[in-house]
Parts: structure tokens; C-alpha cells; sequence
């Protein structure tokens, strides 16, 4: 018998999910001069209706482009284009799931020190204002306590403006970059919590780091936010659950 040839494979394309496609359209439109420095792109909600996608899509894309310098985004004022980007997109980094155990580690491990500078700088120069915004966030979440999905948002949410809050726009942009690997991790923990009955419970720990940065006690808030942390890695490593 004659060998068999080999077949030839070719490697699979890479796809982008929807936030990234959305962000790499909204990119294409800077570019190409249809929004400029200083335009105010459409609100969310439209954008999603134009786009044929989901709300937490086109979030994700706002938060590609914020994270890449292309746009400004800001609770009440919309998002303002801030640059114009080049050809290559800025923001084609991580925008995927977590590959695998190690590095999911390696994720948990930057979110804890990204979030300990943003809880000490909050606790540090939180405004009542701002402290009133995070109390909004609150209650959002707690609107959703019986829709984890809606919550696993309300919670992505809850920390970007606590990043806003410390008034560091890099560390905001790093908090934004690392936001769609962070949701895979969030929603699957929101999941457990809910069914499990300890959702509510997670709430509390979020009110009480808002309650530490309103008495400007950032060792209150850490703790909290050390013990809320902590409930998200042991359900991550149950064998059962492993990414």
C-alpha cells in the first residue's frame, strides 16, 4: 500500500469576540476621521441596538478603547473620542479567556494589587460625591442579588468606578484591559454564590469597603475586599470548576 499523504492543516483563524469586534469597528470609524477628537459616540444602549448586540458587549468595547487611549469615558458626560488611533489596533492584547491555571493565578495576583492601590487611594480621597456614586453601584447590584448574570455586571461596574474613584487613569486603563478575563472568572463565582445562597453575603463585603472609604480607613476595606477575594479563589480551585 502507498503511504497516505499528509493532510495539509491550516491554523484556525483567531476570533475576536464581540467586544473586541465592536471596539475594532467603533476603532475603524476614529480612524477614518467619521468620529473626531472630541465627538461624543452614540450612548450604550443605542450602540447595541446599531450593533445588533448585547449591552455588556458594547461595554466591553468601551472598555477596549478606554483601555487603548482612543476614548474617555465617564459616568454622565458619555464617551468623548480622545485620540485618533493607527492602523494596527493598540488594544489587540489580552483580550481572551484565561488560558489556563497558572495563569489565572497570575490574574487574581495583579487584581489584588491593582485593587489595593485603587481601595487605599479611594479611602484616601473619596469625595462624598464619589462615595454617594459607589452607594449607587451598590444598589444596582443589589437590584440584580436575584439575576446573577445582571449582578456579575453590576459587580464589573462597582470596580471600575472604584478605580475611577482613586483617580489614577493608567491604573483605570490596566483595571479596564484585564476586565473581559476578570467577567469570566466573576460570572462563574456570582453563579456559585447564588446558588449556594451566599450571594447576599458578597454584597455585604462590598458595602463594607465602601463603608472603610467613607471613614477613609483603607485597612477596613482592604480586609474586606481581602475576604471577598479569598471566597473567589477557593471556589476557583475546586477540581470540579478548574478553568
Amino acid at each position: 500500500m502507498s503511504a497516505r499523504p499528509t493532510p495539509t492543516i491550516r491554523p484556525l483563524q483567531k476570533r475576536l469576540s464581540v467586544g473586541a469586534d465592536i471596539a475594532a469597528q467603533l476603532q475603524g470609524l476614529i480612524n477614518d476621521g467619521t468620529f473626531k477628537p472630541g465627538d461624543r459616540l452614540p450612548g450604550q444602549r443605542e450602540l447595541a441596538q446599531q450593533f445588533g448586540a448585547s449591552l455588556a458587549g458594547v461595554r466591553e468595547a468601551i472598555s477596549v478603547l478606554t483601555a487603548a487611549g482612543l476614548v474617555d469615558a465617564r459616568p454622565g458626560r458619555g464617551t468623548v473620542v480622545s485620540s485618533v488611533g493607527g492602523a494596527n489596533p493598540t488594544f489587540d492584547g489580552w483580550l481572551g479567556a484565561v488560558g489556563d491555571e497558572q495563569e489565572f493565578g497570575e490574574l487574581m495576583q495583579a487584581r489584588q494589587m491593582l485593587e489595593a492601590f485603587t481601595i487605599a487611594e479611594s479611602a484616601a480621597r473619596a469625595t462624598p460625591e464619589q462615595v454617594a456614586r459607589l452607594r449607587d453601584a451598590l444598589q444596582t447590584m443589589r437590584a440584580e442579588l436575584q439575576a446573577p448574570e445582571s449582578y456579575a455586571e453590576a459587580d464589573m461596574q462597582f470596580h471600575l468606578l472604584l478605580a475611577e474613584t482613586a483617580g489614577n487613569r493608567v491604573v483605570t486603563r490596566l483595571m479596564r484591559v484585564i476586565q473581559r478575563p476578570l467577567m469570566e472568572q466573576l460570572r462563574r463565582s456570582i453563579a456559585h454564590l447564588h446558588a449556594t445562597g451566599q450571594l447576599g453575603e458578597n454584597l455585604v463585603r462590598h458595602e463594607r469597603i465602601v463603608d472603610g472609604i467613607e471613614r477613609h480607613d483603607p485597612q477596613a476595606a482592604q480586609r474586606s475586599f481581602g475576604e471577598m477575594l479569598s471566597g473567589a479563589l477557593d471556589f476557583s480551585e475546586q477540581p470540579t470548576e478548574r478553568l
